[in-house]
């Protein structure tokens, strides 16, 4: 027995029906599926393609770099330090520059550190604070690096006195500044300066005086001087 003709346009609409429902019962089956393998943890695809294929030899993979045993050790320190609020400190100075030091002083170079000695700002001086090392300076040659004060000078060239400072800030002479940070240089006979911005070597005659360089109302702005016969 034929069906009806008027059934025929219905026939589109019911098969759009019937593959819509298929398609929603297999979003609704997927859907959870996949939200489980998520919670699970399920290996990405990127994850599963670095794994070892069965029966493939282990050594075609590409491990991950392993740090070396200094590495770790420096990051097991920072962390200790960082606990305790502190920073890893700095290597100590080699030995090899401490000997250099040590040689260029036994020839007479020396710095500002090496005159530097225990007081405090604005403190009485007295000669006792002076380390032995610095009593032996007392009348040696020697050579020292710094800078002319150029509040020291009143000409560019043929100066016969200045101060030599440790550096070229006004921090270094005067009321306030370190007795140790500054130098009274007095140029031997026949002997100049040229003023220069840059930094001075000046070799002489290195002397403690505790007398010549003291302020009317007491305290010192200077305790060292030189006869220089060379600067440059």
């Amino acid at each position: 027995m034929s069906q009806p003709q008027n059934f025929l346009p219905y026939q589109p609409v019911a098969l759009a029906v019937l593959l819509a429902g298929a398609f929603v019962g297999s979003v609704t089956i997927s859907v959870p599926a996949a939200w489980a393998e998520f919670q699970e943890g399920t290996p990405t695809k990127q994850e599963s393609e670095t794994k070892q294929e069965p029966g493939k030899p282990a050594d075609t993979q590409q491990p991950a770099a392993k740090p070396d045993r200094a590495t770790e050790d420096r990051a097991t320190e920072d962390r200790a330090a960082a606990t305790r609020g502190q920073t890893r400190p700095l290597p100590a100075t080699p030995v090899d520059d401490r000997s250099a030091r040590t040689a260029a002083k036994s020839k007479g170079d020396i710095t500002f550190d090496d005159i530097k000695f225990g007081i405090e700002k604005d403190g009485l001086f007295e000669r006792k604070m002076l380390t032995p090392e610095i009593e032996g300076l007392h009348k040696k040659t020697v050579r020292l690096r710094g800078y002319i004060l150029p509040a020291s000078v009143f000409q560019q060239t043929g100066i016969k006195k200045f101060v030599l400072v440790r550096d070229n800030q006004e921090c270094c002479f005067g009321p306030g500044a370190a007795l140790y940070d500054c130098v009274m240089i007095e140029m031997a006979e026949g002997k100049a300066a040229n003023f220069t911005t840059r930094p001075v070597a000046v070799r002489g005659t290195f002397m403690i005086d505790s007398e010549s360089y003291q302020y009317p109302d007491g305290g010192h702005y200077a305790i060292y001087k030189m006869v220089a016969t060379e600067v440059k």
